[in-house]
């Protein structure tokens, strides 16, 4: 099973926050969107795998490649960074930059907590949506063999449903903007946490904390 947090596509590559149980599978998004796209990214692309320890959640930007080369050096489920950057790869146990590195992303894990509550209350509204039609279409059929004066009847009940789907309508509507609000937030909180990453990785490599493994 998958539990998608979030994801961010952004310049032909995906940013993902993902958890992936123990019975996941690889994970294909578009984006928003969770782990992150097949194929080798460019070489002076920074891309890195975040594994917590004792668990299968990974936060990710990369590739499928990048996620089980994570996986091939992790031992015992320890936590580890592994990172793909400058053209080298590290990979990083130490607990205290480990720690950094998760903080960094919880801004973006607490966004998509709040993305997949709006995903759940659209999905709702749609269910009702889609039960509105059905009883829509099954007037409709009645309608269609009525007396006029039952059809009268019906027609008034069509109208009663119809304002309720454009209520509905009009719900969909405003927690979709809030969705494209959240979603510009969360790009935004990208680029922070690209940004920080980096930062991270280059203080890890110069104290000799990351271990190249290319």
């Amino acid at each position: 099973m998958i539990e998608l947090l979030s994801a961010i596509s952004r310049k032909g590559r995906v940013i993902a926050l993902a958890v992936l149980t123990a019975t996941s599978a690889p994970i294909l998004l578009s984006h928003p969107s969770a782990a992150a796209a097949s194929g080798a990214e460019s070489a002076d692309r920074t891309a890195y795998v975040l594994l917590r320890a004792g668990s299968r959640d990974s936060t990710m930007s990369g590739s499928m490649d990048d996620l089980r080369r994570a996986q091939s050096l992790r031992a015992r489920g320890e936590g580890l960074l592994y990172a793909r950057y400058e053209g080298s790869s590290y990979v990083i146990r130490d607990p205290a930059t480990l720690r950094r590195a998760q903080s960094i992303f919880e801004p973006q894990q607490a966004m998509g907590a709040r993305q997949a509550e709006l995903g759940s209350r659209q999905a709702a509204l749609g269910r009702r949506q889609a039960q509105l039609g059905a009883q829509q279409a099954r007037l409709g059929s009645k309608q269609a063999s009525a007396s006029p004066s039952r059809a009268d009847a019906l027609g008034r009940q069509q109208d009663e449903l119809g304002r309720q789907q454009d209520e509905l309508g009009r719900q969909q509507d405003a927690l979709g903007r809030q969705q494209d609000a959240l979603g510009r937030e969360q790009d935004r909180l990208g680029r922070v946490a690209d940004e920080a990453l980096r930062a991270l990785l280059a203080d890890a490599i110069r104290s000799g904390v990351a271990q190249r493994v290319d």
